[in-house]
């Protein structure tokens, strides 16, 4: 239930050659420490690599589409990659009014038995919006009978279905396998679907069936962060909240659990053999992806469910304004760059994750606003470590962020972003708000325990469990405690710390002066007026030569 952020650029662990020589040079020259954060920022914003001989994997590892392959708008853009489409795949080339979804099915069924690895692992080390959303043909072939048993008694469903798997099978065509297996199907006159050039069919599944309902949020909102971080004034809509994960047809883990994580660090609300109980999911402080690297919580089970009074169980529900002046949290998110430059809380755990413990000064939230603030003291990883900590202020208000980080010897920095548009996959909405306050108000009581909380001490506190999001009450003072989500992070809140109000509302005012012209020295994708601005292509090689020269002239640097 965390804003989505971007923190400032941290340093590989201290015991590797990239590390040792950046703290050499650190100690050995003045101005060192901004030619060092331009290295790493170059790494992290340059595309990813030396590039393979194979032009598959160099397109892989291409962010961007050419020109020739782009368009102003779904229809434009569809039209145009038909186009492409026709000229490669001549007359296998089919409409996709023409096909029927299980068609379809098989058709990407062929293509996902002779994908190449290679591709998709790139796509998801940089959580690229190309990346494979199961983990297996089985799960892609379980989900596509589920759908396909609602669609046989709901046929009005089949349409946004049918259009939303001809858009996946014709990127699994491009983009996850080579040009020799594409050569080698067309050999054996294997169709090739175009894509539909309309926008986007609607998906309308009848109020209280859970089962179109689900078939509908495969289609239009494959990514479930709008579950959480649409509009407030929205959250009732179909899509804008979180479907009910003990149904049959939800079978977790949705992601394959890449990682191998037990059921201590992982368990997720549709796991269903068996369902998730007292004191699992637990988590705790984690520093890495590995099973083992994690101190978890000590959890005890006190009451079942029905052992409990629940007059005296506190619902997880946010007040609709507040400040915790008692807040700390681990931030977990997508790798992707090599030094952590910059990571983002995804909705699934697939790929590489950054992990960052950070204490909190104080945390502001106005629903009826749309805004969140985080003041923070960060602490560095690393060869930046030897400088000691740096304050950062994150504030997230309508589908914008601003983080401002003050990093040593007087550098200062504002990076403006769009974070919906970062994640944002097929989503009808690519825009990601603050959390709703009552995003868990259908969250499932498993019982009470007593947890050993980080930094606070043990409790006794009530366990609730919604998806992936596993949250803790405290009966005594109603105040939500903890949080935790094993692909997005930890968060903590001493209860004696809430106040139900913003004293201040100047805190939410945006855009901050330090992200306007004549600000921070280092202003990232912001406008003039500190709005956001989308970067360009060329905006790693700008910015390491801009920090570069900042070494040797202090002034102010615009990406």
């Amino acid at each position: 239930a965390q804003a989505i952020r971007t923190p400032v650029c941290t340093a590989p662990p201290a015991h590797s050659a990239t590390a040792t020589s950046v703290a050499a040079m650190l100690r050995s020259r003045p101005g060192a420490l901004a030619v060092a954060l331009g290295c790493l920022a170059a790494t992290a914003l340059a595309d990813g690599g030396s590039g393979g001989i194979h032009s598959d994997l160099r397109r892989a590892r291409t962010k961007k589409p050419r020109d020739a392959f782009r368009g102003d708008g779904q229809e434009a853009l569809s039209r145009t990659l038909n186009k492409a489409l026709a000229r490669s795949e001549g007359s296998l080339a089919r409409a996709c009014a023409n096909w029927t979804a299980p068609e379809l099915q098989r058709f990407m069924a062929r293509i996902l038995e002779r994908r190449h690895g290679d591709l998709n692992e790139i796509y998801e080390r940089t959580a690229d919006r190309r990346r494979l959303q199961k983990a297996s043909l089985d799960e892609y072939q379980q989900h596509w009978e589920r759908a396909n048993a609602v669609v046989d008694r709901s046929p009005h469903l089949h349409k946004p279905l049918r259009d939303s798997h001809c858009r996946q099978a014709v990127m699994m065509w491009t983009h996850h396998i080579t040009e020799d297996v594409r050569r080698e199907l067309r050999k054996n006159n294997h169709e090739v679907p175009l894509l539909p050039e309309e926008e986007k069919a609607p998906c309308h599944a009848a109020d209280g069936d859970d089962h179109e309902q689900a078939v509908c949020l495969g289609v239009e909102q494959e990514n479930s962060c709008d579950w959480c971080h649409s509009t407030q004034a929205t959250r009732e809509e179909q899509g804008h909240h979180a479907p009910n994960a003990l149904l049959p047809q939800f079978v977790g883990p949705d992601d394959g659990n890449p990682h191998g994580w037990d059921r201590k660090r992982r368990c997720d609300q549709d796991y269903k053999d068996p369902p998730c109980g007292m004191c699992e999911g637990v988590g705790g402080v984690a520093w890495s992806d590995k099973n083992e690297d994690i101190q978890l919580a000590p959890c005890k089970p006190l009451l079942k469910p029905e052992e409990v009074n629940m007059s005296t169980v506190a619902r997880p529900i946010y007040p609709k304004a507040f400040t915790s002046t008692k807040y700390k949290d681990v931030l977990i998110g997508r790798k992707t760059d090599p030094f952590c430059f910059k990571f983002f809380p995804e909705n699934n755990s697939s790929g590489p994750m950054c992990y960052r413990a950070e204490d909190g000064v104080a945390k502001y939230y106005d629903v009826e606003k749309e805004a969140v603030r985080t003041d923070y003291n960060v602490k560095m990883n690393g060869a930046f470590g030897l400088f000691g900590n740096i304050t950062s202020t994150v504030t997230h208000v309508g589908k914008y962020m601003w983080i401002i980080n003050k990093l040593w010897a007087g550098v200062d920095q504002c990076i403006c972003t769009d974070p919906g548009r970062l994640h944002c996959t097929k989503a009808p909405n690519c825009s990601s708000y603050v959390w709703h306050y009552n995003f868990a108000e259908s969250a499932q009581y498993l019982g009470r325990e007593r947890i050993g909380v980080e930094w606070l001490g043990e409790m006794d506190l009530d366990h609730f469990i919604i998806w992936a999001h596993h949250i803790w009450t405290d009966p005594k003072s109603g105040r939500l405690v903890r949080e935790w989500k094993p692909w997005n992070g930890l968060q903590i809140y001493d209860p004696t710390g809430w106040t139900d109000a913003v004293e201040d509302p100047s805190v939410f005012e945006t855009p901050p002066a330090a992200c306007k012209k004549g600000g921070a020295k280092f202003r990232i994708n912001c406008d003039d007026e500190g709005r956001y601005r989308p970067k360009g292509t060329d905006d790693g090689a700008r910015f390491a030569e801009d920090l570069g020269s900042m070494a040797m002239t202090p002034q102010s640097i615009v990406v």
